[in-house]
């Protein structure tokens, strides 16, 4: 089936205080409106896509990065196999098809082989290999702010926990660098390292061998933000 291009647009501008909201799973909850503003400005094109045109019957607020706005999108609609379709194949057609959707970023990830006997063919499959560490015997998370040029006294550096709520928030130094005490009872999971006009930049602790030695870069980006529509 041939693809369907979409575009789509901020059709209702909305101007509330991003960094204000509450964080919630897929974006931050909007008091002005009470409702969800989704945070699209993370999202891999085909999450967007799918998420907007499995809620296309609904009003969706977003934030988008410009150029997210500035391109068109392509949407392929799921048909139905008829009866006496092959299970196995429907399932492996369906892995094929979400990994083929996968964003860039897994293309450098490692290889990995699965097989049952020396004998047998080996299988590869390419993906991103998943990795916890274990940061128990670690009592602060730090390391240094970059804001290209600018003055970090803009720079909130916030501690989350496994539900995105913020437990505390600090300023860094004026030289970029932070430290925020952990109390594991408490369940710290992240920090969110926010400014005025920049990009958010949440670092997740069980993707980081070491918490002492964080760096963040965050970059100038403009965002729009309120109910999007599909562009005709």
């Amino acid at each position: 089936m041939k693809p369907k291009k979409i575009n789509y647009k901020i059709e209702d501008p909305c101007h509330a205080d991003w960094d204000q909201m509450k964080p919630e799973t897929q974006g931050r909850f909007c008091s002005s409106c009470s409702k969800t503003v989704v945070d699209f400005s993370t999202m891999s094109d085909f999450s967007i896509v799918n998420y907007l045109e499995n809620n296309k019957h609904q009003s969706v607020c977003g934030r988008f990065a410009e150029d997210q706005l500035d391109k068109t999108y392509l949407f392929t609609k799921p048909h139905h196999a008829a009866f006496g379709f092959d299970l196995k194949a429907v399932a492996l057609g369906l892995a094929l098809s979400t990994f083929s959707a996968l964003p860039s970023q897994a293309q450098n990830s490692a290889l990995i082989e699965q097989h049952d006997s020396i004998n047998e063919p080996k299988v590869m499959i390419q993906g991103e290999v998943a990795m916890t560490y274990d940061h128990s015997n670690e009592s602060f998370v730090g390391g240094k702010i970059k804001l290209e040029g600018k003055d970090v006294s803009l720079v909130k550096v916030s501690l989350m926990d496994a539900a995105s709520v913020e437990l505390t928030s600090i300023k860094p130094e004026k030289n970029g660098t932070f430290k925020i005490p952990l109390d594991w009872a408490k369940n710290p999971a992240s920090i969110r390292v926010s400014a005025p006009g920049y990009g958010s930049q949440t670092i997740y602790f069980s993707n980081h061998k070491s918490l002492g030695n964080l760096t963040v870069t965050l970059y100038e980006q403009r965002m729009k933000m309120g109910k999007v529509a599909p562009s005709r």
